[in-house]
């Protein structure tokens, strides 16, 4: 089993919502790296914002070869939006995941690309680091981050067999998390996987490095003072004994518990470029003048 070991050194603090932006990221760069969709993420969603603004004409003279192309158009804008969607919804299940705590409760994101979660074909297993949560999201920003993690791992060898080997089109990516001990996940949308313990197939392994000494602690309990002190707290005196159950709630949070690994209830599935007359059917959207050539 081939496996990779890439350690990233962290020149700043990593934030809640700076890790959940790597982490968005990561997986945004690997759909499309491993080819699970046939375009980056961002073209796939101008690809469906042009084509819900396409007013398709009836058209008498050419109504039969156009109903034909309209069928096929909207079988693949199916596929495209309903990748984006879930997309969307993982990303945004990951980062509420990380903001709804007030301490780090998980200890790795395993990114699983393959037919199941049992036999996955590669495996990105991104170890959490210490995060801060007492510092202003904007005074540490995650595109230091991400810049540092993309120039070690594009410059790794092994990282790079692995991301080109094994290439599925038609093939899933899920997302499961490991809690620390005691610890349970925060927001409903992972179901618990009891008695799971290992992973098959390639496994790239992204750990990080925060060395900690006098100077950057006293840099770090100082940088964000300035920002951070005028905020506001609002408590709701008039349900006193719901905010007395939400406190309690939060703090068993780390409760005793058997399950430590947890499966995000979405998924992606994967899917093919498709060419309607031999021209990608999404281009279309972006340019209609093409419809009138592709059904003349």
């Amino acid at each position: 089993m081939a496996t990779c070991d890439v350690c990233v050194h962290l020149s700043d603090i990593m934030t809640p919502l700076s890790f959940s932006s790597l982490i968005t990221t990561l997986i945004k760069y690997l759909v499309y790296e491993k080819q699970l969709i046939p375009y980056p993420y961002d073209r796939l969603k101008l690809y469906v914002q042009k084509y819900k603004e396409l007013n398709f004409e009836q058209e008498n003279s050419r109504c039969n070869q156009k109903s034909k192309y309209r069928l096929e158009s909207e079988k693949y804008y199916k596929k495209v939006s309903d990748a984006v969607q879930s997309l969307e919804t993982v990303f945004q299940c990951i980062e509420n995941e990380f903001l709804s705590h007030v301490e780090n409760h998980i200890e790795s994101v395993v990114i699983l690309i393959g037919s199941s979660v049992l036999n996955p074909l590669t495996v990105f297993n991104i170890n959490v680091p210490e995060l801060s949560y007492s510092h202003c999201e904007k005074q540490h920003s995650s595109r230091q981050h991400i810049d540092n993690v993309f120039r070690n791992i594009l410059n790794n060898d092994k990282f790079n067999d692995i991301l080109t080997s094994n290439i599925m089109v038609e093939t899933n990516l899920y997302v499961m998390f490991k809690v620390k001990k005691g610890g349970k996940m925060a927001t409903n949308w992972c179901v618990p996987k009891e008695q799971f313990r290992s992973f098959r197939g390639k496994q790239v392994v992204l750990r990080f490095d925060q060395p900690q000494n006098e100077i950057n602690s006293k840099k770090y309990e100082t940088c964000c003072i300035k920002d951070c002190l005028n905020f506001e707290v609002f408590v709701d005196f008039d349900n006193q004994e719901t905010s007395v159950q939400t406190l309690q709630t939060l703090n068993n949070t780390f409760t005793n518990s058997v399950v430590d690994w947890y499966l995000g209830k979405h998924h992606i599935t994967g899917f093919k470029n498709y060419k309607y007359n031999g021209i990608p059917i999404s281009d279309t959207w972006l340019n209609p003048t093409i419809i009138d050539r592709l059904v003349s």
